[in-house]
């Protein structure tokens, strides 16, 4: 069991009185949710029946990085862009309360769906093809929703992919180094994003999810269909970055994706050749990654924590792939 250190923790009272206080209904039930490693979620069942989700950031007091500060209203947005601008099966958002009065931090209360995280699945071969197809369909979607700027709305947007990735990576530095901690890697990442500055202009901007992992998607085994959760990771960028989660995973380039690829521009108008450039977005996509999972393993668990281990092991696997191309 992953131990997070910023998961809120509400009490039985104070979900009681936000559930009243917002109408929702009468409390008959709560219990933890998830096995998510920086918001808190509660399956809370009302006197109606009815189960909802609530989800909850940390407080204000929690260390996060700068990008996760204020996520949670980006969360209720993306879920917003996905119910108004595809037909992807998500949550509906019954309640935002962001006033911090009743739990003192940000919060929204949502619809709970049925089905199970994709990893708790014993799917066959078959099965398992079917629900990726199902994936990269929801990601062709997304993909079709665009903006004139780039980046994370809570950390404001840019005028390109290279300002707003150059930011975003800068951010990274910066909070590692006010963490305590030094990251090569990390100031490599920047002088790439530099050398790589004109392909980074010319990147559209898209609806980005940067989180499509097997445990954000629910499975129901009675109508095969997926649901997708946790899009609070979301960014307006670059397409190709979404690649990471498809396929062989983070540690491997684009050109090892091709069947995922392939699929992906059998749903789209606008494909994604693999060709040089797009192995260059996708490896500077991986090194973002790779410095998320080197930075927060800091603010998020102790160094003798198996998932602090984890996140050294894979951020140095995947700044190793992605520099070889780079």
């Amino acid at each position: 069991m992953v131990i997070s250190k910023t998961k809120y923790e509400a009490s039985e009272a104070e979900i009681r009185e936000l559930f009243s206080q917002h109408k929702v209904g009468n409390v008959t039930e709560i219990s933890t949710l998830g096995n998510g490693e920086f918001n808190a979620a509660y399956k809370v069942t009302c006197d109606d029946g009815v189960n909802y989700v609530l989800k909850i950031a940390p407080s204000e007091a929690a260390t996060v990085l700068s990008y996760e500060k204020n996520m949670m209203k980006s969360e209720v947005f993306w879920y917003s862009q996905m119910h108004e601008m595809t037909d992807i099966l998500c949550p509906k958002v019954y309640v935002s309360d962001f006033s911090k009065v009743i739990i003192k931090s940000n919060c929204f209360i949502m619809e709970m769906m049925k089905g199970e995280p994709l990893w708790a699945i014993d799917f066959s071969d078959k099965e398992y093809e079917a629900v990726q197809e199902q994936k990269i369909g929801m990601l062709a979607k997304i993909h079709r929703i665009t903006n004139d700027e780039f980046g994370y709305m809570q950390m404001g947007l840019m005028p390109s992919w290279y300002e707003a990735l150059r930011k975003m990576a800068l951010q990274l530095v910066t909070d590692c180094k006010n963490l305590g901690y030094e990251t090569p890697d990390g100031e490599m990442f920047i002088s790439l994003i530099d050398k790589h500055e004109k392909l980074l202009r010319e990147v559209p901007c898209r609806m980005v999810n940067f989180d499509l992992w097997d445990s954000n998607v629910l499975y129901d085994t009675n109508t095969g269909k997926i649901c997708w959760i946790d899009p609070e990771r979301g960014f307006w960028g670059d397409p190709v970055a979404d690649f990471i989660t498809l396929g062989p995973g983070q540690k491997v380039p684009l050109s090892a994706k091709q069947k995922e690829l392939n699929t992906y521009n059998n749903m789209v108008e606008e494909k994604i050749p693999l060709t040089k450039e797009t192995e260059i977005r996708y490896a500077l996509a991986v090194c973002y990654l790779a410095l998320i999972e080197e930075v927060e393993k800091y603010v998020r668990y102790e160094p003798d924590d198996p998932t602090f281990i984890r996140n050294t092991v894979d951020a140095r696997d995947m700044y190793d792939m992605a520099f070889e191309i780079l």
